[in-house]
């Protein structure tokens, strides 16, 4: 596969720094959530960052592997996008914690320990609506299954290896059939 392909999902890249940013935003009224921080790895789509060349460099393995020597022609449908997205996503974290060193003791919640996972649900209601027509739908997960998805997501960000592209983008579909709901 050439290096030089060309990824139509680059042109993401804009609206996903703005979900970044409404999501920091959001994250910063929760405890410890003022010490949070963007790492800005997407870059743009003329000059890719560490999280792009990876989705770049993890598709382009991904599609030989399952199309071969077609895989420059090949086309991957949105659930495997969001899958390697958000892989690339865990491995080089969005957000961070910077504190500054007078600080010695902050409170934290789930929230703001996990913004990188919970990031994933936001991320991924952007990418079931765009896909969907651009209908108002909303990604409501059953609580329970929101934790154990939450804690799946934080198995992966340490070890980025365990999550394989195919199963996890199963995963994503299942979801967007079963919680992502029409508002009326």
């Amino acid at each position: 596969m050439p290096d030089d392909v060309d990824f139509k999902s680059d042109k993401w890249i804009p609206e996903i720094k703005t979900l970044c940013m409404d999501f920091l935003a959001k994250i910063k009224e929760y405890p410890g959530g003022r010490f949070l921080c963007f790492n800005d790895a997407l870059g743009t789509k003329e000059n890719p960052g560490s999280i792009v060349k990876e989705y770049h460099e993890t598709a382009k393995k991904f599609k030989v592997e399952i199309y071969g020597e077609n895989a420059d022609l090949a086309l991957i449908n949105y659930h495997k996008i969001a899958a390697l997205y958000i892989r690339s996503f865990l491995k080089y974290r969005l957000f961070y914690f910077d504190v500054p060193d007078e600080t010695k003791y902050f409170d934290v919640c789930l929230y703001t320990k996990l913004a990188n996972e919970y990031f994933v649900i936001a991320f991924l209601e952007s990418i079931f609506r765009g896909w969907n027509n651009d209908f108002d739908g909303l990604l409501i997960l059953d609580p329970i299954y929101k934790g154990n998805f939450i804690k799946e997501l934080y198995r992966y960000k340490k070890d980025i290896d365990l999550l394989d592209p195919v199963s996890f983008s199963n995963t994503l579909f299942l979801i967007e059939q079963l919680y992502f709901h029409r508002t009326y």
